[in-house]
């Protein structure tokens, strides 16, 4: 949790992804490695609530036929090979 002011918090809103660049900062300070951020998707299947993430936004199908769905609120980023 971070606690922000009015200012702060306009310019958080404003970003698209705040979470995964105040993740992506903090990392850089705890390392002088360079960070690779892979980004991942998550589908839904609405006809048999399959969920799965993949790392490109492409069409996908289904194992059941339905063609997933796209949740775009869900961007996961994180380091190359975070198993969490």
């Amino acid at each position: 949790m971070i606690t922000l002011c009015l200012n702060t918090f306009e310019i958080a809103r404003d970003m698209p992804n705040f979470s995964a660049w105040v993740r992506k900062k903090l990392l850089e300070e705890s390392d002088d490695t360079p960070i690779v951020i892979k980004e991942e998707y998550l589908f839904k299947c609405k006809a048999c609530n399959l969920q799965r993430v993949y790392p490109t936004k492409a069409r996908r199908n289904c194992s059941c036929g339905w063609t997933l769905t796209l949740i775009p609120s869900i961007q996961l980023q994180l380091p190359e090979g975070d198993d969490q």
